[in-house]
């Protein structure tokens, strides 16, 4: 059963690629004077295709607490694996920041080029300078940018530091922070959401994806504003959700409701 769930999953995951990735070709082609309303059109497609991708792979979300943000915001959350991105994809309009490496692989690469991904390389200053500044100019620009400050994948068992350089672009802009918990709910211990250590990115999809259902809490908190250092911002962040992230434990989760904004 596992492998025909992963086959049909599969297709129908390729089916959206397909489908959303012309589209997005098409808008960025005849929208490319109209930077805005570009990036608005490719964020709602973004959208369309986290939430399509988690119905495929019956990814059940449940999302407590809302943005309450009218302007842009950078959302910070703690990671746990690739699956991340479809959560937060169908919760959120909204652009990532992702490592350099993803920019080259195949199809993938150029989807997350379409989606308007800020490509950073930690390890070369003169990245995380630009990093910054593009970031802060899309939060001017009244779009969300999402952001994992562990700086990568983790075991899922406790929320690590997060690094602070990504709260610059917020303190910047004038922008506020929005902290978002992801926690991930089935009989794995890791979850199957988590991407260990030694595992290829396709070796983790296919166990995701012979998985039957995988149930996800998203927990939404209010803006962290009004703080000029970045550190503090980064703590405060780190705080809240790690509190959460242990209280939530032994939560149950059933719902599928995911919109936010």
């Amino acid at each position: 059963m596992g492998y025909f769930r992963l086959i049909y999953r599969l297709a129908g995951l390729a089916v959206i690629q397909l489908v959303l990735g012309l589209i997005a070709l098409v808008a960025t082609a005849i929208l490319s004077p109209f930077q805005r309303t570009r990036r608005a059109v490719i964020a709602f497609l973004q959208k369309l295709w986290g939430r399509l991708c988690c119905r495929v792979m019956n990814i059940r979300i449940q999302c407590e607490g809302t943005t309450g943000n009218s302007g842009g915001a950078l959302l910070v959350s703690n990671h746990i694996g690739s699956v991340d991105i479809f959560v937060l994809a169908a919760c959120f309009h909204v652009s990532f920041v992702s490592k350099s490496d993803v920019r080259s692989w195949p199809v993938i690469g150029l989807l997350t080029r379409l989606a308007g991904t800020i490509f950073i390389d930690r390890a070369r200053k003169t990245q995380v300078i630009g990093m910054v500044r593009e970031i802060s100019d899309r939060l001017r620009a009244g779009f969300h940018v999402a952001v994992f400050p562990e700086g990568g994948a983790t075991p899922g068992n406790q929320v690590e530091h997060f690094k602070s350089s990504a709260f610059e672009a917020a303190v910047q802009a004038g922008s506020s922070v929005i902290p978002v918990m992801i926690r991930y709910y089935d009989d794995g211990e890791p979850s199957v959401a988590c991407w260990p250590e030694g595992i290829t990115f396709m070796e983790s999809m296919i166990r995701l994806l012979k998985h039957p259902r995988l149930n996800v809490l998203v927990w939404v908190f209010p803006a962290v504003t009004g703080e000029a250092d970045r550190r503090i911002m980064a703590d405060k962040s780190q705080a809240l959700i790690s509190k959460k992230f242990e209280e939530t434990k032994a939560s149950p989760v059933g719902g599928s409701s995911v919109a936010v904004e």
